[in-house]
């Protein structure tokens, strides 16, 4: 009984967020290419666009959790989008908060925790740090690329083709194809293995 019990949970929380999904299609907030699954709860509540593409994965049932797993996609201005590529996986609390513009290659690995920003949010003088909004640059992620868990991307950044950012960085910088990077801030510490490209 207490089997059954807990599918019947786990089924009606994945509807649940399927529903939810849904209304922020009908809301103009999400757009899909295709087939998106959501493993966890999905905030996207800001003025602008989030745009999934076809087979793209929010959360996973087996990566550390905090509270529900949420996932936050914030486009706060009308305008800006967050776009985030077929095959794309995202662990479970990750958030991607956008004033310029935010994209996301196809087949790329986000791990638990990671905060993309794309924005300071604030001036930095300190005269105006209340009253004036901080500088924006876009974030690209090309493709294939592997974020570690609790990696801090900040403004203006790209991460070049293949890369893989280790776990608890902070990129400040841009890091080039095919190489791993660590650090705070992030440093290139070596290229991967020229083997192959899995993507064509």
């Amino acid at each position: 009984m207490t089997k059954f019990l807990r599918r019947l949970g786990r089924s009606l929380r994945k509807r649940l967020r399927q529903l939810g999904l849904r209304r922020m299609r009908a809301l103009g907030q999400v757009e899909t290419l295709g087939k998106a699954t959501l493993h966890v709860p999905l905030l996207c509540d800001g003025a602008g666009r989030v745009v999934l593409g076809d087979g793209v994965h929010l959360g996973y049932e087996g990566a550390p959790r905090l509270g529900d797993g949420e996932i936050r996609l914030q486009a706060r201005a009308p305008g800006v989008v967050i776009a985030i590529g077929a095959g794309t996986a995202f662990s479970n609390n990750v958030q991607v908060i956008a004033e310029a513009g935010v994209t996301i290659g196809a087949r790329c690995l986000i791990g638990d925790a990671v905060q993309i920003l794309d924005s300071d949010f604030h001036a930095l003088g300190a005269a105006d740090r209340h009253v004036r909004p901080g500088a924006a640059a876009p974030v690209v992620l090309e493709d294939n690329v592997f974020i570690g868990s609790r990696a801090i991307l900040l403004k203006g950044v790209t991460i070049g083709r293949n890369s893989v950012i280790g776990a608890g960085s902070v990129v400040v910088r841009s890091i080039p194809p095919g190489v791993i990077a660590a650090g705070n801030p992030a440093k290139v510490l070596r290229p991967l293995p020229p083997d192959h490209d899995p993507l064509p």
